[in-house]
């Protein structure tokens, strides 16, 4: 009777194991025939033999492997493409638990170690609340995060082929993993996550308003004018045109400053308008970005970019310009375990070389300094 119990047990552990195989194979082979549908894997990697050996190690990684570590294998077919609209993370379900990792690792020790890093580099010691967390690597490709108060493990930090960062995050409740394009040190800030490197008040990021759209004379001379959104979702179009009409004609003063701050992107449905307003613009522009300027608006600056009259001021632009999705589908994998959002947009090469890189402004801002309004007021005066 023992022994038919073990007997037993042992097959259903091996159905439970095969299952477990059968099921990483089949996401995996759904997303590598997604991913070949998209046009960024059509212009960037078709037929490269190294992204098809790439398939097949991962095909051997994924066999035996659990969920986590399944996760974080199908990631590595998303690494390679220079598309940061790619999204890919654990389908939500509320009765997941958040996927805590402690690592054996001597916390301060390795506190001493971050606390001499630069800056600017991006190992060191970052905030988030009153929490702190350290950041570091052993060979520059690879990267963890991990919280100082006990060692969990927050996120892995991955470089690119082409020269970016891609991060997957851990310890969501109903999302315990998810993968974030294009993670990068801008001014001190992790972008794409919550983490800084100074608990100091930063005046780069915009506050959000209620609406996307904003003008007001400053005096006789200057105006401001806030464009927060180029969604093309039909409310926000109509939006943006009854603005539009408000400000059409009447924009006369001799300098304009434009905020382009926390822009989340959208289509030139939307802001192709507002291109060709500042185009015929008499007066100086002076458009304020961040690293929070995304996709759209990243592409509103480098179509006016370069006229005598506009002057771009800030910190670098996300990088997330290229590609996009023209319906905002997303596809679950066979097993129901991840979800992918591919994109469908074919991108512009003047676009493509600002991806994962962000676009530089003319004109760098003390993201501690002040308020970024009044330093472009103080540029103004001395601009001859």
């Amino acid at each position: 009777m023992k022994i038919s119990i073990c007997t037993l047990l042992i097959s259903l552990l091996g159905l439970a194991a095969f299952a477990q195989q059968d099921q990483n194979q089949t996401d995996l082979d759904a997303l590598y025939q997604a991913i070949q549908k998209m046009p960024s894997y059509k212009k960037l990697l078709k037929g490269d033999a190294n992204y098809q050996r790439l398939y097949e190690e991962v095909k051997e990684k994924v066999k035996d492997a659990d969920e986590k570590t399944a996760f974080k294998e199908l990631s590595r077919l998303i690494y390679p493409i220079n598309d940061n609209h790619l999204n890919f993370y654990r389908t939500p379900d509320s009765t997941l638990k958040a996927a805590y990792i402690t690592l054996p690792i001597n916390i301060d020790s390795l506190r001493k170690q971050l606390a001499l890093k630069d800056k600017n580099e991006l190992e060191g010691i970052y905030y988030m609340g009153d929490y702190d967390f350290g950041l570091y690597t052993t060979d520059q490709q690879h990267y963890k995060l991990l919280l100082l108060k006990n060692g969990i493990l927050m996120s892995e930090i991955i470089k690119t082929p082409y020269g970016g960062y891609d991060c997957v995050q851990y310890a969501g409740r109903n999302v315990p993993y998810q993968l974030i394009k294009n993670v990068r040190l801008i001014n001190g800030q992790l972008i794409g996550t919550p983490f800084v490197k100074s608990k100091e008040k930063r005046f780069s990021t915009l506050a959000k308003s209620a609406e996307n759209f904003e003008y007001k004379p400053l005096d006789e001379e200057l105006g401001y004018l806030r464009l927060s959104s180029f969604n093309a979702d039909q409310a926000n179009i109509k939006k943006s045109e009854e603005f539009f009409k408000t400000i059409e004609g009447r924009l006369a003063s001799k300098y304009l400053i434009v905020d382009l701050r926390n822009n989340s992107g959208g289509a030139f449905k939307t802001s192709q308008k507002f291109i060709d307003l500042f185009k015929k613009y008499k007066g100086k522009i002076f458009i304020l970005q961040n690293a929070q300027t995304v996709s759209n608006a990243e592409q509103v600056i480098i179509a006016l970019k370069g006229q005598k009259n506009i002057v771009t001021l800030g910190e670098q632009s996300k990088g997330m310009i290229t590609f996009g999705s023209n319906y905002g589908k997303t596809i679950l994998l066979p097993s129901g375990r991840f979800t992918f959002y591919p994109t469908d947009m074919t991108g512009a090469d003047k676009d493509l070389a600002h991806e994962s890189k962000g676009v530089d402004p003319d004109v760098l801002l003390d993201p501690y300094k002040s308020d970024w309004v009044e330093q472009t007021l103080e540029y103004i005066k001395k601009t001859p």
